[in-house]
């Protein structure tokens, strides 16, 4: 994913389901340095990782 495209998921007001390694997670935070802060969706795990790691995988809830 492109860090554009994640900052305009972010500021959607429709859910747009984002995955990062097969799990869907939340978007809370891009950073400059091309990394997001994720939480797992159903968990309190919260991480960093590469935003050309995240997959949107066009479905909307």
């Amino acid at each position: 994913m492109q860090i554009k495209r994640a900052q305009e998921i972010m500021a959607a007001p429709e859910k747009i389901e984002v995955v990062y390694r097969e799990e869907p997670v939340w978007l809370e935070d891009i950073m400059n340095n091309g990394n997001a802060y994720i939480t797992v969706v159903g968990s309190c795990r919260t991480m960093e990782v590469p935003v050309a790691e995240l997959v949107e995988t066009g479905k909307m809830e």
